[in-house]
């Protein structure tokens, strides 16, 4: 007969191991890496492939990131839903504003513009111009979804809705998994690696890299993200590795601190918990100074925002640059792409978070700003690509909770649901829109409520397969990436979109 284990007992088994657990315990989720990984392999050879998540948390106002331009069969409609064009003195209820035309297509049912501040910047191509050369496609109104939703469904109350609409947790959960029926705790893009990974012979660390620390989205059965900040990989705080040389003294706080984990690490432990803890504690340290000794030696001549060579807009410097730390981010994993046959990869997903969208007010001119933003340090990574040779081997993608309400709430805009996206690659069918633009007419098929919230076009299931395919995964294992692809895909067929290149 067992006995039940009581509390005294379980903490007497883990011992101190268990106890210097909890101060470490973010240090090992974070430099965690699997040794194994069941399912596909990559394919023999020497190919490497890489997907970026870039997440808009709060939830972009995306109809003003891809919208109408005037002249098109559609801007009368986008201009008086959204309260008229913003004026700072005549208007500043208003919400519309003019972006710059995007080339047109012949598959666009209408003409295109994108935000202002997507322009060039010192002569280097910004989203408007990757659009224009191919590198850049929009994905129209896409969004979390439990089953296709019409209008007449969502008003009548018969819809099926995904869980937790308009809720920033849970939309944010949502984008990261696929799964909008239930609370789930894999990640897709954890779930491909999951399959993926033994694949990268001889990998010194995960291949899911995360720049904005522990995520759903790159968590999996056996892998997880490998976070690193803006200078590398980190240790434990307060720890000199068997790696480094001393530079203290053995009585300071850091040589005890560091003696006492690798006292903890040179113990046998029968208990399993120690164990694994130990094991997997040893494997991380190890990982670091791997991932640390490459980092090191992998640079890139690229000036990103931050840096002191870039070249500021008027009025700002790298001391006071809104784009600084997203833009160090970006050169981070820059490097890190650099270092891939160093480090044993040949498939790695990368995410970087970029919040602060949840603009209830002065949408217009955080837009203004944030935008910006993003446009610079996008221009920095498409050049840093170009430098390192990997611009047709890595692709880009931009996600957010949700997009915004096309009224006006006097000073911003509200939770919405379906919104618009973009993907950046030399893989890509760029300077396409791709996807089912609505009207954006309050009375429109595709827009509910006296808010103006648009009904996704594409669920992010099928945003998600197109990308899942293109890294790897096989459509036969598709499933198990996207637990409810087959309500809005057949696997094997074409694409599910036709974003990205065959």
């Amino acid at each position: 007969m067992t006995t039940p284990v009581s509390r005294r007992d379980f903490l007497g088994q883990s011992s101190c191991a268990a106890v210097g657990s909890l101060g470490l315990l973010s240090t090992l989720l974070n430099l965690r890496m699997a040794g194994s990984a069941l399912g596909q392999s990559i394919p023999a050879g020497d190919d490497y492939k890489a997907l970026v998540c870039l997440f808009f948390a709060g939830g972009i106002d995306s109809y003003n990131l891809l919208m109408p331009v005037a002249g098109s069969s559609v801007y009368n409609n986008y201009v008086a839903t959204r309260g008229g064009v913003y004026h700072p003195t005549n208007n500043s209820d208003g919400l519309a504003i003019n972006g710059l035309d995007l080339a047109s297509h012949a598959t666009d049912p209408f003409a295109f513009g994108v935000h202002p501040s997507c322009a060039n910047h010192n002569s280097l191509p910004g989203i408007q111009s990757l659009y224009a050369s191919g590198k850049l496609a929009f994905v129209s109104n896409v969004g979390t979804l439990a089953e296709r939703v019409t209008k007449a469904q969502y008003t009548g109350s018969t819809a099926k809705l995904p869980r937790g609409l308009y809720s920033h947790s849970d939309q944010i959960q949502q984008w990261h998994t696929s799964v909008t029926t239930e609370p789930r705790s894999l990640g897709w893009a954890g779930s491909a690696a999951d399959l993926l990974h033994a694949g990268n012979t001889g990998a010194k660390v995960s291949m899911n890299v995360s720049l904005s620390g522990n995520n759903i989205w790159q968590t999996g059965n056996k892998l997880f993200s490998y976070s690193i900040g803006t200078s590398g990989s980190t240790l434990p705080s307060e720890y000199n590795s068997p790696y480094d040389a001393p530079t203290v003294s053995a009585t300071s706080r850091t040589a005890i601190r560091t003696a006492a984990i690798d006292n903890l690490l040179q113990q046998e432990y029968q208990n399993l918990l120690d164990q694994t803890f130990t094991a997997n504690l040893k494997e991380s340290i190890e990982a670091s100074a791997a991932f640390r000794d490459a980092f090191t030696v992998s640079t890139v001549t690229t000036p990103f925002p931050g840096d002191a060579d870039y070249v500021y807009p008027a009025g700002l410097s790298a001391t006071n640059d809104p784009a600084r730390n997203l833009g160090q981010q970006f050169k981070a994993m820059i490097r890190t792409m650099r270092a891939r046959q160093i480090l044993g990869l040949r498939r790695q997903t990368f995410f970087i978070n970029y919040g602060g969208w949840d603009h209830h007010d002065e949408v217009i001119n955080n837009m203004d700003k944030m935008v910006d933003v993003v446009n610079r340090c996008l221009i920095s990574y498409w050049q840093a690509l170009g430098e390192i040779g990997l611009q047709e081997k890595v692709t880009l993608y931009t996600a957010s909770d949700f997009a915004r309400t096309l009224t006006s709430n006097g000073a911003g805009s509200d939770h919405a649901w379906g919104g618009n996206a973009f993907v950046l690659g030399g893989d890509v069918n760029g300077g396409r829109v791709f996807g089912s633009y609505p009207d954006v007419a309050l009375a429109g098929p595709n827009v509910v409520t006296s808010r103006g919230i648009t009904l996704p076009a594409i669920s992010v299931d099928e945003y998600f397969a197109e990308l899942a395919l293109w890294l790897g995964v096989s459509p036969g294992d598709l499933p198990n990436v996207l637990p409810r692809i087959g309500t809005f895909y057949s696997p094997g067929g074409s694409p599910p979109v036709g974003f990205m290149k065959a």
